[in-house]
């Protein structure tokens, strides 16, 4: 872990420099997000990802019937969520770690699993996740700072990833659907009006049926092993 430390170290050094809480313009006049805005929404995004996923993890592992190839990509995506919060919360802290998760998103309540609801769920989530970073990419690029513009998109493309795992469970035909990724939000908090709408809350109760979940604290460690823990 020497390498990551010395990756932090210097990040934060760049993150928390001119321009971190300043609000970043567009070349057409348009506001964005400060890096420091974006970055909160993104820690605590990532927080409900893990916690989403280690859920999943969780009543996968009470349903013999999910068969192996599917249950180990769950185990995957959480390897790879758990590996973006451990890096976004290194430099932002996130606006909270409890999330109202609807029972919808897992196919109902208690240990109810259903693989297409998921699907749909991960799919539209991951939509949202996708733009989040567009929106990073647009915000470290307007501020000068190409290397954290890769880096926002290197988690772009690993989110994309996983918005087609859950396309391909959903059922859709062809999963793969999309020639560029769609920019629909252009500030993260649309993105969070969107999760509320679906019944999600941030520390409150959403509108949906569902209940609280906390994030593990301290993360379990993954089921799996993936590689490119970090970004480079």
């Amino acid at each position: 872990m020497s390498h990551i430390g010395n990756l932090m170290s210097h990040i934060k050094s760049d993150l928390t420099g001119p321009g971190a809480s300043g609000t970043v313009d567009s070349p057409d006049g348009a506001p964005h997000d400060t890096i420091d805005e974006w970055g909160v929404f993104a820690s605590t995004t990532e927080a409900l990802t893990v916690t989403i996923t280690n859920e999943l993890v969780r009543r996968t592992s009470k349903h013999p019937e999910v068969p192996s190839s599917v249950s180990v990509i769950f185990d995957a995506v959480y390897a790879a969520e758990r590996d973006h919060w451990l890096f976004t919360s290194q430099h932002w802290r996130p606006s909270t770690t409890r999330f109202w998760i609807p029972d919808g998103f897992f196919g109902g309540a208690g240990d109810a699993l259903d693989l297409t609801a998921v699907g749909k769920g991960v799919a539209a989530g991951e939509h949202l996740f996708v733009n989040t970073y567009l929106i990073g990419v647009t915000t470290f690029a307007a501020a000068g700072r190409s290397t954290y513009a890769r880096y926002a998109a290197e988690l772009a493309a690993n989110e994309s990833e996983h918005r087609v795992l859950g396309q391909s469970l959903a059922g859709a035909s062809p999963p793969n659907d999309l020639g560029f990724a769609e920019f629909e939000f252009d500030q993260v908090s649309q993105i969070a009006a969107a999760a509320q709408s679906a019944g999600f809350g941030f520390g409150e109760q959403g509108t949906a049926p569902g209940r609280f979940y906390d994030l593990p604290q301290p993360p379990i460690a993954p089921p799996v092993q993936i590689s490119s823990n970090q970004p480079l």
